[in-house]
């Protein structure tokens, strides 16, 4: 079967490679030149694990292929960004590959959708644009459900949802993914797919944004909520989720938003959203008043990881950024670190220049390398704030922890 995956980002590219895997013949199309130029040599353009082999052993078996040319294929399995624009998914890159394809599909041709979407996209925008052309297409949707360090295993392992727009588009689309997916796969509707990815994503911030506010409390009661948080989970239908100094991402910060763009009963994932966007002010105000309690004067701060999960370079929707904007506004200096991100918005400095010119640390990314983290001997630092809970109370200066007030 002749496949084509339209955008070869972080989800894109993985699927691309597993279904070449299988032994099917794959195009991957991408508008970017300069990362389709980077695969035609067999390098990946992000870090992830495993992904820098598989895509060589699927290029060297002849499987998979890459240009900025779109041709027919038997399916079109669209992958591009859906960004967060005023709470709400800016579609122009879907459309973009909707647009482009239009001239190329024929009767039977199925047209996957595995960008994420608001619910009813694809019936009330994707599907009449592609009726347009008066072909009988098949349309469905098939969201992903992997996580940046692990995608390639999740995609293999993980159960995934197929919504179809007819019984027959969900059936085939069933079949193409299970030849490389060995977790259960399920069939239904377009609409109930796209709800399924918002609610997951929802049920994460909503958890998130409770465990946030147990965060403020414990600080206003005297209390470690880490400890607390362990302690509850013990409970056997009780698992509360960590707090820290926002949500990152493309999904869980992003999605939320799109059930309250469609419904005025989304209150509680309404409140969540602002509790969560509210953690980066949060923790500056903290870490202000922890300068004025060690009278430190026009302070520079060390800024540790800026990815928005550990151990990975995606720095998308990170609180890095909302941190970073706040500290600007109070006037102060910093400098940043991340052993992962290559380019961010704000000029990345080595580790040693940081720990040799920092105030104070604050910890935003909880990378397995800060756990290790020492401290030069006559290092400038006066106290460190971790706001992940993962540096010991080992060093010659203070460590405040989000969430601790046992330790303020």
């Amino acid at each position: 079967m002749n496949i084509t995956v339209i955008g070869l980002g972080y989800i894109g590219l993985p699927t691309a490679c597993l279904l070449a895997q299988a032994e099917h013949t794959v195009y991957g199309y991408d508008v970017n030149a300069k990362k389709i130029a980077s695969l035609q040599q067999g390098k990946a353009p992000f870090e992830e694990r495993g992904i820098q082999t598989l895509l060589q052993d699927v290029q060297k078996r002849g499987n998979f292929t890459v240009g900025t040319t779109l041709k027919k294929s038997d399916v079109f399995l669209i992958a591009v960004p859906t960004p967060d624009v005023n709470h709400k998914a800016d579609l122009k890159f879907v459309f973009q590959a909707i647009d482009a394809i239009t001239p190329l599909v024929e009767d039977g041709t199925l047209v996957i959708i595995e960008s994420t979407i608001a619910p009813r996209t694809s019936v009330d925008e994707i599907f009449p644009r592609l009726a347009t052309v008066g072909k009988k297409i098949l349309l469905a949707h098939c969201p992903e459900r992997a996580i940046p360090g692990n995608t390639l295993e999740e995609m293999v392992k993980n159960d995934r949802i197929v919504g179809g727009a007819t019984q027959e588009a969900a059936k085939r689309t069933a079949k193409l993914y299970a030849s490389f997916v060995q977790g259960n796969i399920y069939q239904t509707d377009i609409t109930t797919a796209e709800c399924c990815k918002v609610m997951e994503n929802t049920f994460r911030d909503v958890n998130i944004a409770l465990a946030n506010e147990f965060c403020k409390i414990s600080e206003e009661v005297g209390i470690n909520v880490w400890e607390a948080i362990t302690l509850a989970n013990k409970h056997p239908r009780v698992h509360i989720h960590q707090p820290g100094p926002g949500v990152g991402g493309h999904c869980i910060p992003v999605d939320p938003w799109f059930f309250v763009g469609i419904s005025k009963q989304a209150e509680l994932i309404h409140t969540a959203r602002n509790v969560n966007d509210g953690m980066p002010a949060y923790v500056v105000k903290n870490l202000m008043q922890y300068v004025r309690k060690h009278k430190i004067k026009n302070p520079v701060i060390g800024i540790l990881g800026v990815s928005y999960k550990k151990n990975v370079d995606d720095a998308r929707e990170t609180p890095a950024s909302a941190i970073i904007e706040a500290l600007r506004k109070e006037k102060l200096s910093f400098l940043v670190h991340d052993p992962y991100v290559k380019a961010f918005s704000t000029l990345l400095s080595p580790l040693n220049e940081v720990l040799a010119k920092a105030d104070a640390l604050l910890l935003i990314t909880d990378h397995d390398e800060y756990a290790k983290l020492v401290l030069p001997k006559r290092s400038p630092v006066k106290f460190i704030y971790d706001t992940r809970n993962v540096l010991p109370h080992t060093f010659n200066v203070p460590v405040y922890t989000l969430g601790n007030a046992k330790n303020i």
